[in-house]
């Protein structure tokens, strides 16, 4: 058969994939598997608050960082309260005064040469929060930058975090810290943006497509640097899984290499492994390289041994 009597190709297809493809029924593939009206969100779902979102306002718009399904494109608009206290990773925490002043600084002695670097991840003292971790950076031995790196919990606004001279020296992994004001530790101050939100409602802003019933999508805040950590569960959806004008089809053909290929002979141990229309088994062996096998099925499930390389594999369409 020749390849001409075949209407679409697909390169490189994977193992254990659906290889089936819309098409629209002039015959060309459509550019979407589901119309806009399938499998899109509607209002109704589970909602674990989580944290890592912002409280400017009281509202936040997300997206999908990731989802148990295979929905895309939905995006929602969401309203947060103060969280369990977990803190925006990334952000940089304000020195409190009596300690910025002093000039707190790391040398490698006490009288050494100055450091600049940025420390492994450090523990802080607080009176509420817990488990959070932080990073300390010097320039020319003035320690001018708090970062957080692990969000914690527990956190409020305005509350003052504290490290000790050793966890500083520690964490730099050597050197010798000095000018630290009364009571010997460095100490930074919570502001508004430093502890995160969580999400108190959703609201469902674009639908997108693809989703199923109990499915979990995870919300990352849109242009945040911090990870979300709240998720909604799916309720329903409205809508089927196939679009109306759009046909579903499988391959009817396959081809190893290159047509016309020239070289050793084929190998009667080459095999490839498929799964039929109605998910029955078939092993084919004696694969002979540049030739179409006419056959039609769902999934390729094993690329078998000599011969059978998928990433030199064409499937066909019809």
């Amino acid at each position: 058969m020749s390849i001409l009597n075949y209407g679409s190709a697909v390169t490189a297809p994977t193992v254990g994939t659906d290889l089936g493809l819309f098409f629209t029924n002039n015959g060309t593939r459509s550019s979407t598997l589901f119309t806009t009206t399938s499998g899109v969100l509607t209002a109704g779902a589970t909602i674990v608050p989580g944290s890592g979102y912002s409280l400017n306002g009281s509202t936040a718009f997300c997206e999908q960082l990731a989802t148990s399904g295979n929905g895309i494109g939905a995006t929602f608009k969401i309203t947060t309260v103060p969280s369990v206290g977990a803190l925006a990773v990334g952000a940089n925490l304000l020195f409190k005064n009596d300690a910025f002043n002093n000039n707190i600084t790391i040398r490698v002695t006490a009288t050494g040469d100055p450091i600049t670097a940025t420390t492994t991840a450090i523990a802080g003292v607080s009176a509420n929060g817990t488990a959070a971790s932080f990073t300390l950076t010097s320039f020319n031995g003035l320690i001018d930058k708090c970062t957080v790196v692990a969000l914690g919990t527990g956190y409020i606004q305005g509350e003052i975090i504290s490290f000790t001279k050793t966890a500083i020296e520690a964490g730099f992994g050597a050197g010798n810290v000095t000018n630290l004001p009364t009571g010997g530790v460095l100490k930074v101050v919570l502001r508004e943006g430093d502890v995160t939100g969580s999400i108190q409602s959703v609201e469902i802003m674009e639908a997108g497509t693809g989703y199923a019933a109990a499915d979990t999508i995870t919300l990352q805040e849109i242009g945040s640097s911090s990870v979300g950590t709240g998720t909604i569960t799916v309720d329903s959806i409205s809508g089927g899984m196939v679009a109306s004008t759009d046909q579903k089809r499988y391959p009817i053909g396959i081809m190893f290499g290159t047509p016309g290929m020239t070289g050793a002979a084929p190998a009667t141990t080459g095999t490839i492994e498929f799964k039929q229309l109605d998910d029955t088994q078939v092993v084919i062996g004696g694969i002979t390289t540049g030739k179409i096998l006419p056959f039609t099925f769902k999934e390729i499930t094993g690329a078998g041994t000599t011969l059978v390389t998928l990433a030199d594999t064409t499937i066909f369409y019809k």
